[in-house]
């Protein structure tokens, strides 16, 4: 039986971005970002998001187990959203050795930057380091070109190359990868 109590409690704070546990609040904002045609277009359901879909999904996802979401934010505003989910039977996000991540941003102007990554290794970070997992899958539309690149920056390699690609990413993998991005992003800035 699920608890009334949300399954995420976890705030994450590094490379200059904190991500906040999703809560009823943020819905409305959630879905203004995901019904966007840009973002819209890459999720595997390409459809409009109607409110009340948006309220059954946040009911389902926050008090799911299997699932941790979170909303980013980066100088006090929020651009976007985070998430992982166990993909492994009888097994909880805390607990399982594979996840599958998402993300998208919502505030325009930080689409296709560099903060873009902030969030994403933030999450990664404490899903190996603190969690344990040993391994994250992603699955991408071929067609969506921002994303293979965004993930094979990271370190994913393509186990299944289709119109839906499925990519894999170990921690060997994760931390070459990163570290260059890891270094830019961990150095001070002035905001503007």
């Amino acid at each position: 039986m699920l608890s009334d109590e949300p399954v995420n409690q976890f705030t994450l704070s590094a490379y200059q971005v904190e991500l906040l546990p999703m809560t009823q609040a943020h819905q409305a904002l959630l879905r203004s970002w995901r019904n966007q045609d840009e973002i819209r277009r890459q999720m595997l359901s390409a459809t409009l998001i109607t409110e009340e879909q948006q309220q059954a999904w946040f009911k389902k996802t926050h008090l799911d187990p299997k699932q941790l979401h979170w909303v980013i934010k980066f100088r006090d505003q929020l651009i976007g959203a985070t998430n992982v989910k166990s993909l492994e039977a009888g097994k909880t996000a805390e607990q399982a050795n594979l996840l599958e991540p998402g993300l998208y941003i919502g505030e325009r102007r930080y689409q296709g930057n560099i903060v873009a990554f902030a969030p994403t290794l933030a999450m990664y970070d404490f899903c190996f380091d603190q969690l344990g997992a040993q391994r994250f899958r992603a699955v991408v539309k071929r067609s969506n070109h921002n994303a293979m690149s965004y993930n094979q920056k990271l370190g994913y390699a393509i186990v299944e190359d289709n119109d839906l690609c499925v990519l894999e990413l170990d921690l060997e993998s994760y931390r070459q990868a990163t570290a260059p991005i890891k270094q830019f992003l961990s150095r001070t800035r002035n905001a503007k």
